[in-house]
């Protein structure tokens, strides 16, 4: 038996006892090899130790209970985790959301969504300098205190929160929130962008207690988007037109260019 195959059985053996202790010491007991030579070969293989393999596979064996209904703090005992912050902070470090969030957007089947032509639009807002971040629902940490109020009057038909202006060397984006307007020109400390027509996969994020758990449901929601959406469509992105998030009165849609 070779090399693969004998590491193929160690998968196996990982993948049907994730619920309990496993130790390097006993997967290389069961592989044949002394500890030492086991986790050699074992990193030259997967690239991590062999403690690191169990905790990545674990951390995605929970992520599938949450997404199935699973409770959060009884998945994170399933799994070998002895606190709900424990589990939390583990979670939040492999995948980038909290379990809490990741098990409500699983569980309403991520979002609504649906497939809509638009027309191009007009938006009046500020353009934001925001060192090292492209999350989504950054609003949510944005204080607006330091710039001008909408002018009174203008448009309730909604405000936009999206990313432009990548720089060319760091790739580091800029933040621009405002109101869509139809309004001929923007106010004082306003700054003016054109949303093109595009047809667009309009994603419904589900409704939050709070701001704040809203502009990490937003994030998260993105995340998704790129990382499961895609694989699962035949839609493509349209590079050529612009993505944003768009907000009116309890409602949170996030709008990705797709052809």
């Amino acid at each position: 038996m070779g090399y693969q195959e004998q590491f193929k059985n160690c998968e196996d053996y990982i993948a049907a006892h994730l619920s309990e202790p496993i130790t390097a010491a006993e997967l290389a007991y069961l592989a044949g090899y002394s500890l030492y030579h086991f986790c050699r070969v074992f990193k030259a293989l997967y690239g991590v130790s062999p403690g690191e393999y169990v905790r990545r596979m674990r951390l995605r064996a929970a992520a599938q209970e949450l997404a199935d209904g699973g409770a959060v703090l009884e998945t994170a005992l399933k799994f070998g985790y002895d606190t709900h912050a424990g589990f939390t902070k583990a979670f939040e470090k492999e995948f980038g959301i909290a379990p809490n969030i990741y098990r409500k957007l699983k569980g309403d089947r991520m979002m609504n969504v649906s497939i809509k032509n638009e027309p191009e639009f007009k938006v009046f807002g500020y353009v934001i300098e925001t060192p090292d971040s492209n999350e989504g629902g950054y609003w949510g940490k944005v204080d607006f205190s330091k710039y001008p109020q909408y002018p009174a009057g203008c448009d309730d038909q909604g405000e936009v929160a999206m990313w432009i202006h990548p720089a060319e060397v760091s790739g580091e984006l800029k933040y621009f929130f405002g109101y869509k307007t139809s309004d001929e020109k923007p106010a004082e400390g306003f700054e003016e962008i054109v949303i093109p027509a595009a047809q667009y996969a309009v994603f419904e994020v589900p409704a939050a207690q709070s701001a704040e758990a809203l502009a990490q449901q937003v994030n998260a929601a993105w995340k998704e988007i790129f990382a499961t959406w895609f694989d699962t469509v035949d839609y493509k992105y349209d590079e050529s037109k612009m993505c944003f998030e768009f907000y009116k009165d309890d409602k949170s849609f996030i709008y990705v260019p797709v052809k």
